[in-house]
């Protein structure tokens, strides 16, 4: 009889805890920006069910959002709240590395198109920057290099 897939439901959360980097906290301590529905207790559950994590200490601070000006009506307005969760653990926490956006997520592509689009706008006589001629090499280098990758595997 043949493997049947699908049986088992995942449940993915829609929530989103957002890492704020703070020299000031402990090492055992992290902040996170965290929706403003969540309690302490979800904020508990969620980070030892998902990441295996032991949380000892959850603390939590709801910041007024920023008064500001309307430019087109002269209006005061406030931006929308943030909360705050301070999080204590067992173990030391360790912030994780910025991702490289050139590598990782296609940004030189992304730099490369967005250069391309305001040459066209130029005209179809101008002729692409030095800038442009470089980064066009560095994209077609890193879609080699991903492709010998594939083919490897």
């Amino acid at each position: 009889m043949a493997q049947r897939f699908g049986n088992f439901k995942v449940y993915f959360p829609n929530i989103v805890f957002k890492i704020i980097p703070d020299a000031r906290l402990a090492k055992n301590q992290a902040a996170f920006r965290v929706p403003l529905n969540i309690n302490k207790l979800d904020i508990k559950d969620y980070l030892t069910h998902i990441y295996n994590v032991t949380v000892t200490d959850v603390r939590t601070t709801v910041f007024p959002g920023k008064l500001s000006t309307n430019r087109y009506t002269g209006q005061k307005e406030r931006s929308s709240r943030i909360k705050k969760a301070i999080v204590t653990m067992k173990e030391e926490f360790e912030y994780p590395k910025e991702a490289d956006t050139d590598k990782d997520f296609g940004g030189l592509e992304l730099k490369y198109e967005s250069l391309r689009r305001a040459n066209k706008l130029k005209g179809w006589r101008i002729r692409p920057s030095v800038e442009m001629m470089a980064l066009r090499s560095k994209v077609m280098e890193s879609r080699k290099a991903a492709e010998e990758a594939n083919n490897k595997a």
